[in-house]
């Protein structure tokens, strides 16, 4: 078997799951739902063991630097979908202790509903499926949950709540497309709320654990599956130091503002935040929400233009964007923003779905100030941008591989490089003051991923003045969050919820960060063969910048790790 063969092998592996399926935009088992039994987790393992030998019989000897990318690429994904089954609490498969069927279930429901370019009549067909086997599902999975996480049950209970009204809104938009198995439907639906309701009461009465720490050991593991090379001392000094530094910056932002503003000279940077906020807020329009969404879409004009004029990036073909406000059951772990990026097999439009969390609340998260900075790092150039071309890439592996590392670096470099370049230089420093503050997360984010996965509470020692002393690790690490971001109770908690479910994840952000601007760095440095990029003129530097942007646009997905050799060697 060569390495080509071997990547379809995988993909089929991968899309037996229905699913993932659903998420590579391959039409295979898309009625299904996932099997939660043992038996199909123990075959999936002992699978995952038979493609392990069969990538390690291929002769690499005479690989191409490509072929080289996609076999490590391929290695990485085995061991993440090995982690996924074996990754333990106190025994037990964390899996097993984190309940999670509600987006099993309701997540591919909702690409069908937003973001699928089939007919709309194939889509409802496959969602009525679906809804069909929810309680056969739930059965199922209720036997597979052992003394589940007590926060990991809120969350899940929480989406439950979200289910109804979701439901709902499939049922209305099945009714104005005259689907006509509506009866069918409304049963199925019917059903499905009841199977929810019988799963949400089990949850209630399981025994439970407060208990989420992996141990050392395995979270070096999560972070080798990852391609993250920097050890944990390593990642906390990142994190300390970045901390420090924005802080710094912030405190300079600060200043200048009181001064531009003439407010008084005590002025803490949350009271200057909550002023920029109420100066800067959108313009109301009607009784909901979507003159939120209407400006997202216009800054999404605004930012297309800046980027054709200076030319700083090369836009993917047929491409588009879509924005929503964040449906309930997504509530509790999207603190203010996320995308569902186009999916990878899938022909046509290379669509991203944009979802917003919005409430009274939450309305300081989407102002003048705040709202460039969130569609940079989402949509174009970010998110969306660079998911778009990797759907473009010829290697199957770098379709589909989660590079967060990569994906998320690229994002929060962007946050800083296209306000360099002049973007809404107008606002210039009220936009970096508020995009300091919110970035502050990222910093937080290493030290609490470490912590949660490790258990070691000397990784949410950052510099921070805050109380660590809570036993109770989400509220040990709400005080930080907090403290560094100056968050609302809402958006903490969202958070924090996130955080301690994607294991590794988190930390990406700063980790992949700081990576980006690394490589950006040795790419300018190599291309002109000076020690200083301030010794180049605008227009070199716009070019080597522009060079450096398309070289890693179309490289794939793969961690910044592999990109550097991609780029460096």
């Amino acid at each position: 078997m060569n390495l080509q063969s071997f990547q379809i092998k995988l993909l089929d592996f991968l899309s037996e799951d229905p699913n993932t399926s659903a998420l590579y935009g391959l039409d295979k088992n898309l009625g299904e739902l996932p099997d939660p039994g043992k038996n199909a987790r123990i075959k999936k393992q002992g699978k995952l063991k038979m493609l392990k030998h069969a990538l390690g019989l291929i002769d690499t000897q005479n690989f191409t630097r490509d072929e080289a990318i996609d076999y490590r690429l391929c290695e990485l994904t085995l061991e993440s979908q090995r982690l996924y089954y074996e990754l333990e609490i106190d025994g037990a498969p964390q899996n097993m202790r984190m309940p999670r069927a509600t987006e099993h279930i309701t997540d591919p429901i909702f690409l069908f509903f937003t973001n699928d370019p089939r007919e709309v009549k194939y889509r409802i067909v496959n969602i009525l499926s679906r809804l069909e086997k929810v309680d056969q599902y739930l059965t199922s999975y209720k036997k597979n949950i052992i003394g589940p996480v007590k926060r990991w049950v809120h969350i899940e209970i929480e989406q439950i709540d979200g289910t109804p009204d979701f439901f709902n809104n499939i049922l209305a938009w099945a009714k104005d497309n005259k689907f006509k198995n509506i009866l069918r439907l409304e049963s199925a639906i019917a059903k499905a709320n009841t199977a929810f309701a019988s799963y949400k009461e089990f949850l209630k009465n399981i025994d439970k654990t407060d208990n989420i720490f992996l141990g050392h050991e395995q979270l070096s593991l999560i972070l080798k599956s990852r391609g993250i090379e920097q050890n944990t001392k390593q990642l906390h000094q990142i994190a300390t130091e970045f901390t420090a530094k924005n802080h710094s910056e912030v405190s300079k932002l600060q200043q200048k503002l009181i001064k531009k503003y003439s407010l008084d000279s005590t002025t803490s940077v949350h009271e200057l935040q909550n002023f920029l906020n109420k100066k800067y807020q959108v313009k109301r329009e009607g009784t909901d929400f979507s003159y939120i969404l209407k400006r997202y879409k216009s800054e999404k004009k605004q930012i297309l233009d800046f980027i054709e004029e200076h030319d700083l990036f090369p836009i993917v073909e047929n491409e588009d964007m879509s924005f929503i406000q964040t449906p309930g059951f997504l509530v509790p772990t999207i603190p203010a923003g996320a995308m569902m990026p186009p999916l990878p097999f899938r022909e046509g439009k290379k669509t991203s779905l944009i979802y917003l969390t919005i409430n009274e609340e939450l309305l300081q998260e989407h102002t003048e100030i705040s709202i460039p900075s969130m569609m940079i790092h989402e949509g174009i150039p970010g998110h969306h941008l660079q998911y778009a071309w990797g759907t473009t890439h010829n290697s199957p592996i770098r379709k589909i591989f989660n590079a967060n590392d990569l994906s998320e670096g690229w994002a929060t470099m962007l946050e800083d490089y296209i306000f360099e370049k002049g973007y809404k230089s107008e606002l210039a420093d009220e936009i970096r003051f508020s995009n300091k503050r919110d970035i502050a997360r990222i910093g937080a984010r290493v030290a609490i991923d470490l912590y949660f996965m490790s258990g070691e509470k000397k990784f949410l020692k950052i510099g921070v003045d805050c109380d660590l002393s809570s036993n109770d690790p989400f509220e040990a690490a709400t005080h930080l969050l907090k403290a560094v971001t100056g968050f609302s109770d809402a958006r903490a908690a969202a958070e924090i919820n996130w955080y301690s479910q994607e294991r590794g994840y988190p930390l990406s952000y700063l980790t992949g960060n700081h990576l980006v601007w690394a490589l950006k760095n040795k790419f300018t440095q190599q291309s002109t063969k000076i020690s200083s990029s301030d010794e180049l003129s605008e227009d070199s530097r716009n070019k080597i910048e522009r060079e450096f942007h398309k070289r890693l646009l179309t490289a794939g997905n793969m961690p910044v790790s592999l990109l550097e050799k991609f780029f460096c060697d």
